[in-house]
């Protein structure tokens, strides 16, 4: 919903995302060249990694890693023992994502765990009690539209207090003004429910 010379503006006068990200945007167009703008786009990953800084963020849990350039943009900016949780559940693009996480110096930050999210938290969430776990600093929710509910509930336990919970695509590139199909209708109930 912003006009594209002010998003080129922005990306030109902030400063450049490493190579790895920077590799990573072309190798997502050519995996998955009609889904590739699921990907997080540089300004995005720019905030939160700005955001992990200012938190002085040490673990970050993310819903929904695709190629991994959120994971990995958040992680270059976490401590040398910093970790960022990833979740999700497609082992193709999260393979792509680790191939990149491996040629940064920061990809060892990251911890990925495939499988069923909602089956997840329950496990991170056990862990967190027994102490096995911290508590997280900082969550990033950009995953399948159906479960942003869920996810979001689940971060009220997860994410320690004084925290922050972020929520990718409420807007919705203005659909969630007329919402029309089955995922407008998802980020607009999501968006009444949790009026922050």
């Amino acid at each position: 919903i912003t006009p594209v010379p002010i998003h080129e503006y922005c990306k030109d006068h902030s400063s450049d995302p490493s190579n790895e990200l920077l590799s990573l945007i072309p190798a997502t167009q050519a995996f998955a060249p009609q889904a590739y703008q699921m990907q997080v786009g540089h300004l995005e990953g720019k905030f939160l990694a700005i955001l992990a800084q200012l938190m002085k963020a040490k673990n970050s849990l993310e819903f929904g890693t695709f190629t991994g350039y959120s994971a990995l943009a958040v992680a270059e900016a976490l401590p040398v023992d910093g970790k960022v949780t990833t979740l999700d559940r497609d082992p193709s693009a999260t393979k792509l994502a680790q191939e990149f996480w491996k040629k940064s110096p920061h990809g060892s930050k990251i911890e990925l765990i495939l499988g069923d999210a909602h089956e997840t938290v329950k496990k991170l969430e056990s862990e967190i009690l027994a102490g096995a776990r911290p508590h997280y600093d900082l969550a990033f929710i950009d995953a399948d539209k159906a479960g942003y509910e869920y996810y979001f509930e689940s971060c009220l336990k997860l994410v320690r207090k004084g925290g922050a919970i972020l929520v990718d695509n409420v807007l919705w590139s203005g659909r969630v003004l007329n919402p029309e199909d089955k995922s407008d209708h998802q980020i607009h109930n999501f968006n009444e429910k949790n009026l922050c």
